[in-house]
């Protein structure tokens, strides 16, 4: 079967009739990429017409020429082209043997309009064929002997061998060490999968979402499809934006291989801006940049704190205050990515739409439970809201519109699943969030293995072998790769913590940059990281605190041992991860939104986790765990009605300051009238209509 990949040109009649004849069964197997790769040549950047990979017959470039004459310069054309495709192949070693490329590269040319008889010795140069069955059957003349060549074929045309590994791993000396088990798989060749390929190539003419799983490569698909579109638009002015400030140095590192691979060229930085989402006169942003194209006054964070009495809230309510005192909003951008959309507002990106140049062409992407708030992602209604007539100003009508990533490269099944699993809260009584709609489920790569994915059915779910290949699998059991470990003392966790990362180190054979922790409150972060900071100097393992000990635009470094929060976190990953003091996300207050900070901790490991509590809150997480564990790694549930669900998000809510001092004062009273009616006051002793109305309140509850 062939897979049929990118945006075919709209005049490309020739180009549709190849599509018609490869989309029957043709007993080949692969992909069918139309205007990718770009490759860079004497003309610049060229975007192939067609190029088809298969197990069978291995690389086909395939031209299309509408002429009827075959020129010099045509089979210049078409030899540079080859050359530089094979040159590509040939630089990685695993497509060659004695230094002679072992994949078949055929070079056809569809050409219906060149008469028969015109200079068959130009027509054969280029492999002229006048009928799509010719190109068909010039396809199959070659034969690729080793069909398992494919996969490393195509990961270096999508350029992702290219990508250069950050850790030197020669000095392992041990075959079965963790350290060992990572030079493996940090040796894979990555493949971009027809999903994320799609995301990459597929563009539109206007607003288009990219909803994938923690580490299903959103972050990379971004900076892939920025690279192919500028490498094809120089001239856009193109904006990549973002909430966790490590992302930049990642973004540029990317891009800047993406394209030059593709183009021999670097990117232009004067037209493609990686920047925070906020901002400042130091360090631009989406918002400072508005402002100051708009005249409007700039709030930084601490103004902002005047605007709202939500902590959390206080960067929607400035986007929400531009809104407000801008009607006419200046257009600075020809595109704009926005990467961990599930942390900002409507508001926000409402405010990246309006300063786009027509069509608005707008790329969001986001992974709904690793909002670090309480809410959901916003339906594109609820976001841009309905024009003069009432209809949408954003709608996906296209395929193209809503891409989803639902293959999981970074996380373990088990990891992942275990995520899902604390992260709903779907064996905590009650349960804590849902998604509105049962079909996201098998979108983000669940099957049913029991009952029906219906409100109100039993269901049980689990991963399929598809959606979370078994990279680490092989190598290690899953007790080894996950662990929650309850502490008695604040002291006793940190001292476990230090002495595992310490075997980590000189017996596992782990850098320490390999390493990652994180502490899931933000506000206590510094002053509690510091016992085992302290454990881990004596013992000679530096270590530091992303964006406060260190650079904010750098996360890892190779020589100690990173502490963050979650919010510098986000899309990062590490091999060993350790998040200590997690008895937090299982706190009184806002379970949704500590549960998501939970999952987003535990997907940010690539590799090993351990999961760390003090006292008597961690147990119930302790709890849920061991219930995941005993029904296999699988989510077993009711799916909550629409009115369960909507309780859920009332309970669960982020409050006020004075919201909090309410229910905390209301809980008192409970208990002291509780307390009061365990002996010292008689049911009879309160009047008859304050019972029913206290029975009345309380059974809205049930």
């Amino acid at each position: 079967m062939i897979t049929f990949l990118g945006t075919p040109a709209i005049d490309q009649v020739i180009g549709n009739q190849l599509d018609q004849i490869f989309s029957q069964d043709v007993d080949l197997t692969g992909h069918f990429y139309r205007g990718f790769p770009i490759i860079s040549s004497s003309e610049g950047g060229i975007k192939l017409d067609a190029l088809l990979c298969t197990q069978e017959s291995g690389v086909s470039i395939i031209h299309f020429n509408n002429e009827r004459i075959v020129s010099e310069d045509y089979i210049e054309h078409v030899d540079e082209v080859h050359l530089k495709i094979c040159a590509r192949l040939t630089e990685l070693k695993e497509l060659t043997k004695n230094r002679k490329l072992v994949v078949p590269v055929n070079s056809i040319t569809f050409a219906p309009l060149v008469p028969v008889g015109f200079d068959e010795e130009a027509c054969e140069a280029i492999q002229v064929c006048r009928t799509p069955e010719e190109v068909l059957l010039k396809v199959k003349s070659e034969t690729l002997t080793q069909p398992e060549l494919l996969k490393p074929t195509l990961s270096r045309l999508q350029s992702l061998s290219s990508l250069k590994k950050t850790k030197k791993r020669s000095y392992i000396t041990k075959a079965d060490s963790k350290g060992a088990v990572l030079k493996k798989l940090e040796n894979e060749l990555a493949t971009l999968d027809v999903s994320q390929t799609r995301a990459v190539l597929e563009n539109v003419d206007g607003v288009q979402r990219i909803r994938g799983l923690a580490g299903s490569g959103k972050t990379v698909v971004l900076a892939r499809k920025v690279a192919h579109i500028h490498s094809q638009n120089p001239n856009w002015k193109i904006a990549v934006t973002f909430n966790s400030r490590s992302l930049k140095t990642q973004f540029k590192r990317l891009i800047t291989q993406f394209y030059e691979d593709a183009t021999g060229d670097l990117p232009d930085w004067d037209m493609i801006n990686i920047i925070h989402a906020w901002g400042s006169p130091s360090n631009t942003g989406m918002y400072y940049e508005a402002c100051c194209a708009n005249n409007v006054k700039y709030y930084d964070y601490s103004a902002a704190k005047s605007l709202t009495s939500v902590y959390g809230q206080e960067f929607e309510a400035v986007c929400d205050l531009f809104l407000k005192q801008v009607t006419d909003i200046k257009h600075i951008y020809d595109l704009i990515l926005i990467d961990e959309a599930q942390d900002f507002s409507s508001s926000f990106l409402k405010m990246c739409y309006l300063m786009l140049n027509e069509p608005k062409k707008l790329i969001y992407a986001y992974d709904e439970l690793q909002n670090l708030g309480d809410s959901g992602m916003l339906s594109p209604d609820e976001i841009w809201g309905l024009d003069e007539n009432g209809e949408p100003i954003v709608s996906f009508d296209k395929s193209a519109q809503d891409i989803i990533l639902d293959i999981c490269y970074r996380n373990p099944g088990s990891i992942l699943t275990a995520a899902h699993a604390l992260g709903f809260g779907i064996y905590h009584e009650p349960m804590i969030q849902m998604f509105d709609y049962p079909d996201l489920w098998g979108e983000i790569g669940y099957k049913v293995i029991e009952g029906e994915l219906n409100e109100n059915a039993h269901v049980r779910l689990s991963r399929s072998s598809h959606s979370s290949p078994a990279l680490l699998k092989a190598h290690n059991t899953p007790e080894d790769i996950l662990q929650v470990n309850k502490f008695n003392s604040l002291p006793e966790q940190a001292e476990w913590i230090a002495a595992q990362i310490d075997k980590n180190i000189k017996e596992d054979e782990i850098l320490a940059g390999d390493i990652l922790v994180i502490h899931p409150n933000a506000m206590r972060l510094r002053n509690e990281v510091g016992y085992l900071r302290n454990l881990l100097h004596e013992r000679g393992i530096g270590t530091s605190i992303a964006g406060v000990t260190a650079s904010p635009d750098e996360f890892f470094s190779d020589n100690s041992i990173t502490f963050t929060s979650i919010y510098r976190a986000k899309g990062n990953e590490a091999a060993m991860v350790y998040i200590m003091h997690a008895e937090y996300c299982n706190a009184e207050y806002e379970l949704s939104k500590k549960r998501n900070i939970l999952f987003t901790a535990m997907t940010r490991t690539k590799a090993w986790l351990r999961i760390c509590g003090v006292g008597q809150l961690f147990d119930g997480i302790v709890q849920e765990y061991n219930k995941v564990v005993e029904k296999g790694f699988s989510l077993e549930f009711r799916y909550p009605t629409e009115a369960e669900r909507l309780k859920m998000k009332v309970v669960n809510r982020d409050m006020t300051k004075s919201e909090k001092r309410r229910v905390n004062a209301a809980k008192r009273s409970a208990e002291n009238l509780s307390n009061l009616l365990d002996g010292e006051v008689n049911l009879e002793d309160i009047p008859d209509d304050l019972r029913k109305a206290l029975l009345a309140k309380l059974s809205q509850g049930q």
